[in-house]
């Protein structure tokens, strides 16, 4: 483990913005009092606190703006942006109130807006909108101001809200709007359940947000998500009273951003109105929602737990005799449980002209309270629209085959592969669910192919043996795949083990003899739906152990897989083309990839996975192809590397693609002495083959990497980036820990294009003699000067006899003279900031590195 105070090891850190602060005693402190603030409640402390914004705005260093005990008295302000501060504090310990008159702020948009900001952290204290006066004038239907909204957040960055207390606000509570990384938790929103427009949080036009820790009470939707979300987290909320979580209203307007990748989980509603809803307005419209995750929710007496609504029109005003243009697509439904106050715990009213597509419900248990039903005893029913749930408890209904009674021997030796498919040709051919048996014992098998079409809902392979390809490796190496399923629909593996006999096929490779290439795949699933994949341990592949090609709702769990470190293209679990895929609770020990996943995956969802040895979780190699398909909507969390070669990483050829990955999230990740745990690598092209002169053409950007900790093995790799066409790449991690720091290298590399200028082609001889070498650099340099493209400049391998010549922004790597030689400092700084020196030799008669005046590293 790394220690900071040994100066041994260097951190090098580029870190231009760090949401988590630990530590306040660096910043710059303004009191509000200082600029005459009263902590009595009463007086006007209005101008005091704007006072203070605009000296902590316009300072250089990070401030703070410190609110001490005691209550404020403050009418609407508004915090503009444009701030010199890099990050700026508001610490409260006191109350802020607004005035007891509803109809001072009722009129204004807005209590407390900040609009442009960057770098901006409210933690702690309470804010009182005083909101009953004006709740009371509206029920009693007088002329009535509108209402404010308490907190909002305006096209700003960088945004950490923490431990706030939100009460009784006028009309919505906190509203985050037009913004990007923003990071809310521990708040508490509290408003009475009949306070009319009173939503807890509402995020719209917005990417990157979490909300965590919170808990809402209010008299709307405890948080609401608006157009144009995009990455939008919300993990251990608690709701109620309320209005649940909704995703809209939408279709408000025609013309309208979609939301997409959104997860909710870990949830509780506590007697509200919905609980998990989607409404949109029967209008027509442009926008879509896609790739929404809700799982793990608690409902206790809620009265629609889940609902699609795309015909929201109240009072049938502005939307009669239309429909909801909002295309709704891939939305799960995982783990939701708990009771209903109705008799219809999920209602999906989906638009008439565009249905929804790739709804997915998986062990969702909900019953009317009345009942206390559990869907998991049989002698209890429950109201539930459930088109097909992979989880099925007990297998007693099913229509079992054992593979004994058609032939198949347990002993290892005697091919039982005809009985295996004719149990499944049985088991298909049946209008019944059922299970294939395949009792204790070692099954010798060859390679087979269990063909989709079967008019039995669902088949289950029950396996309690041992499934063990040919000792001569020849036998499967010329085949494409070991066992593969094609075109099935409602498959489930449960259990057993599959001995693919890879070693001898790998030895082979090693003594570079004729070999096969092996079965690419020990298991296979192309064109399928509904699968299921349990408890199954999978040995020494030739190739693959599990591929995932061209399918929709399918299910991994606890699922090992065993290998050789040093095995050649042992990659455990592949996925490609394929959306709606869950792989938990797997540990993966092999000699490639752990989990590689390829173009055209959509709403995959990778959790405590335990990987090493590999090469660890990768997206890619992509860009094989000129046409392909992206990646998208990926969540890899809580994982484990340990002695891999890469932890989390994005690979593509440095080839022209029409791909693109967005919306990843790798979150609480664990490295053990990885050699690159975080890689994001766009130039891959082993031996300079088929891509040469060229760059990737696949476009990433929406990637977040949060809490990424532990030990990298190397020791400037933990962060490489070589990258085109990268956008919105978001760290946070926690480096607050010796035991969790990471050296991050990032040499400024987010957002290269890469245009490449060779010397030669301006006239540069690598012979060592010629002059003219010093004209083409300079002209090399002046054509990537003036691109409006990021640019590379490419000096191929030879000796080239240059001049003088002046260069801007330019690093150095070795610096070698002799150790007499007068003034001959290697390298010298001042004047600067931001500045990384890393891993240099230098040898010198002077300094190595000398430091001039304001200099700020």
């Amino acid at each position: 483990m790394m220690n900071l105070t040994r100066p041994s090891h260097a951190i090098i850190l580029f870190l231009f913005f760090i949401l988590a602060i630990n530590s306040t005693s660096a910043l710059t402190k303004y009191n509000v009092l200082n600029f005459g603030a009263k902590p009595n409640g009463k007086t006007d402390s209005t101008k005091a606190f704007l006072m203070a914004w605009e000296a902590a705005c316009s300072s250089a260093d990070p401030t703070m703006i410190y609110v001490p005990k005691g209550r404020y008295l403050l009418g609407s302000m508004a915090f503009k942006g444009g701030c010199k501060s890099p990050h700026i504090t508001i610490r409260i310990d006191g109350t802020l109130v607004a005035p007891q008159d509803c109809r001072v702020l009722g009129k204004s948009t807005d209590w407390l807006s900040f609009e442009g900001v960057n770098g901006v952290s409210i933690l702690g204290g309470a804010l009182d909108a005083k909101g009953p006066s004006l709740w009371a004038c509206k029920a009693s239907h007088s002329n009535c101001p509108s209402g404010a909204t308490t907190l909002s957040f305006t096209n700003s960055k960088n945004i950490r809200i923490r431990r706030l207390l939100s009460l009784n606000s006028q009309m919505f509570h906190i509203v985050i709007n037009g913004c990007e990384n923003v990071h809310v938790q521990g708040v508490r929103i509290i408003a009475a359940g009949d306070s009319p427009n009173t939503d807890g949080i509402h995020v719209q036009l917005s990417k990157n947000v979490n909300i965590i820790k919170c808990s809402i009470k209010t008299g709307d939707d405890c948080i609401s998500i608006g157009p144009g979300t995009k990455n939008l987290w919300v993990e251990q909320v608690t709701c109620g009273p309320g209005h649940g979580i909704s995703i809209g209203s939408l279709a408000k307007d025609l013309k309208e951003e979609g939301v997409q990748n959104v997860t909710i989980r870990k949830t509780i509603f506590i007697g509200t109105q919905n609980g998990l809803r989607i409404k949109s307005w029967a209008r027509p419209s442009t926008g879509f929602v896609q790739g929404v995750r809700f799982t793990d929710s608690l409902m206790v007496n809620v009265q629609n737990p889940i609902v699609i609504d795309q015909n929201y029109c109240p009072h049938n005003l502005n939307c009669p005799n239309q429909v909801s243009g909002i295309k709704i697509k891939d939305i799960i439904y995982e783990g939701i449980r708990g009771t209903s106050s109705t008799q219809v715990a999920i209602k999906f009213d989906c638009s008439s002209k565009n249905p929804c597509t790739g709804i997915r419900l998986q062990n969702v248990n909900l019953a009317k309270l009345s009942q206390m039903m559990n869907l998991t005893r049989p002698s209890h029913s429950s109201i539930l629209f459930l088109f097909f749930i992979l989880a099925i408890n007990s297998t007693s209904a099913l229509t079992k085959y054992n593979v004994l009674n058609f032939g198949a021997k347990p002993n290892g030796k005697t091919d039982s592969t005809k009985a295996f498919l004719m149990a499944w040709k049985a088991a298909c051919a049946s209008a019944d669910s059922t299970i294939i048996y395949v009792p204790k014992g070692r099954y010798l098998l060859g390679s087979m192919a269990f063909q989709g079409g079967c008019k039995s809902p669902q088949i289950i392979f029950r396996i309690d043996g041992t499934l063990v390809a040919p000792q001569d490796y020849r036998v499967l190496g010329k085949s494409t795949d070991w066992l593969s399923f094609e075109g099935v629909n409602g498959v489930s593996i449960l259990g057993g083990a599959l001995d693919a006999k890879g070693p001898s096929l790998w030895a082979c490779k090693a003594s570079h003899s004729n070999c096969p290439s092996g079965a690419t795949v020990t298991l296979s699933f192309t064109n399928s739906k509904n699968i299921r994949i349990r408890s199954l341990l999978s040995l020494n592949s030739q190739m693959f152990h599990v591929v995932i090609n061209r399918c929709e709702n399918v299910d991994v769990q606890g699922v090992r897989i065993i290998a050789a470190g040093n095995s050649p293209n042992t990659g455990g679990i592949h996925v490609q083309l394929s959306k709606n895929v869950n792989i938990i609770k797997c540990s993966i020990k092999t000699g490639d990839d752990c989990i590689s996943i390829g173009p055209g995956t959509k709403n995959l969802w990778i959790e405590q996975v335990t990987c090493g040895p590999g090469h660890g979780i990768s997206i890619g190699s992509l860009a094989k192809d000129l046409k392909e398909e992206g990646v998208q909507n990926v969540t890899v969390r809580n994982t484990i590397f340990l002695g891999t070669q890469n932890g989390l990483r994005i690979k593509s050829w440095a080839r022209p693609s029409t791909g693109f990955v967005q919306g990843v999230r790798f979150t609480d990740s664990l490295m053990r002495n990885v050699q690159n745990p975080i890689v994001i690598d766009q130039n891959y092209c082993p031996h300079n083959l088929n891509c040469p002169n060229q760059v990737s053409g696949i476009k990433i950007k929406d990637i977040i990497y949060e809490g990424i900790r532990g030990t990298s093995s190397t020791q400037l790799n933990s962060v490489s980036v070589s990258a085109s066409f990268t956008t919105s790449i978001t760290l946070l991690m926690s480096l607050t820990r010796p035991s969790h720091v990471f050296i991050l290298v990032l040499f400024f590399m987010l957002s290269i294009n890469s245009t490449k200028y060779s010397v030669f082609n301006f006239g540069a001889k690598p012979n060592g003699k010629t002059d003219s070498s010093t004209k083409a650099f300079l002209m090399a340099w002046e054509t990537t000067c003036s691109s409006a493209d990021s640019t590379m400049i490419c000096v191929p391998k030879g000796r080239y006899l240059l001049g003088s010549m002046a260069f801007q922004d330019v690093q150095g790597v070795r610096i070698i003279t002799a150790g007499n030689s007068p003034n001959t400092d290697a390298i010298h700084v001042q004047l600067s900031k931001n500045v990384n020196i890393a891993k240099c030799s230098i040898k010198t008669g002077d300094d190595c590195i000398s430091i001039g005046p304001v200099l700020k590293v």
